[in-house]
């Protein structure tokens, strides 16, 4: 079973919740799992996404998206032989011809849970047992929604697939907001009460990251949090979503929706020569040294995956940088943390 957030006063050991979806999120979740086992680390993951697999669920079924669950509880299975046999399991994709149409068996394996049991977080609890992770995984809400964007020319975008499917990205998104109101998982509300740190990112801004603060009482619940807030900014820009972007703008957008609230700490990517060329690439512009009390600058790209964090590389700056989580660390992960995993 999932263990409950507690306090760091209470057991020393410092809470880290990670907010988020896509690939950004489980990246940044393995990297923390294999940097120190001295955290308690939850991720909130947003359940928003309607396409592939997790979409065609969601519309034929009624529920809520699944992917971004899937990917972030394998992501924390823990690194041992029986864990990550049915961590592959979960993450196996049926070939397009096939007439399972591209689905993830762990899509079809936790909506058959959800169909059982009629609980997502009775399912979550479930598959987190049978993954043994190392860690937490609440979804932002446990009620299906769809999302939508007004663009700068105030025109109206709906659904997550047709704002990244769009091809003239040239009105940039003005907001993102959902269909209709949808409350907040209240495990989710209670976990960012008893976080030490939240981060937020990377992911794309518009379609992983802000949907998560969309849910009533979470936008509130991070107003109220006294913990060390850290956004952690994408190495390069989505164009449909955050073209031309600067990094203060990913900053700026972010704070826009808790305000008076704002991050205590941003993470950002130093581009190398090579991808500073990339018209992707997110620049840091003057502002973005003062966009935050605390901004950390390092090279934290994949050198496999240069649009990717380098997931150790991450961890590391995440937990060195922030005096909260001065922590030991797994010697044998720390000495190579140089090199892409």
């Amino acid at each position: 079973m999932q263990q409950q957030p507690t306090t760091a006063s209470q057991n020393k050991v410092p809470n880290i919740v990670a907010i988020g979806g896509g690939t950004g999120l489980p990246n940044l979740l393995k990297g923390l799992k294999d940097y120190t086992p001295d955290i308690n680390l939850t991720a909130i993951v947003t359940t928003f996404d309607d396409g592939g697999s997790s979409g065609i669920l969601r519309d034929q079924l009624g529920i809520p998206a699944l992917g971004d669950i899937r990917r972030c509880l394998t992501a924390l299975a823990r690194e041992n032989q029986d864990a990550r046999a049915v961590a592959e399991i979960f993450n196996y994709r049926f070939d397009a011809q096939a007439k399972l149409n591209e689905h993830s068996l762990g899509n079809l394996i936790l909506a058959s849970l959800l169909d059982r049991l009629g609980d997502l977080a009775a399912v979550v609890e479930v598959a987190a047992e049978v993954l043994n992770i190392q860690g937490n995984v609440i979804p932002v809400a446990t009620q299906p929604g769809h999302l939508r964007a007004q663009l700068a020319d105030g025109s109206w975008i709906e659904s997550e697939t047709k704002i990244n499917n769009r091809t003239n990205p040239d009105s940039q998104i003005k907001c993102i907001k959902l269909q209709s109101t949808i409350p907040a998982n209240p495990h989710a509300i209670a976990a960012i009460q008893a976080a030490d740190i939240i981060t937020a990112g990377p992911g794309d801004l518009y379609t992983s990251v802000i949907p998560n603060l969309l849910p009533q009482g979470i936008a509130d619940a991070i107003r109220r949090s006294q913990a060390d807030l850290t956004f952690i900014c994408n190495v390069r820009n989505k164009p449909a979503e955050t073209a031309h972007f600067n990094a203060s703008d990913h900053v700026r957008t972010f704070n826009s929706y808790f305000p008076p609230r704002k991050v205590d700490t941003a993470i950002l990517n130093q581009p190398t020569d090579t991808d500073a060329a990339n018209p992707n690439t997110i620049q840091i512009d003057k502002e973005a040294h003062q966009i935050a009390p605390r901004v950390t600058i390092a090279n934290l790209a994949s050198q496999d995956n240069p649009q990717n964090h380098n997931p150790q590389k991450l961890a590391k700056t995440i937990i060195t940088q922030i005096p909260i989580l001065q922590i030991p660390v797994n010697p044998p992960l720390s000495s190579r943390l140089g090199a892409d995993q």
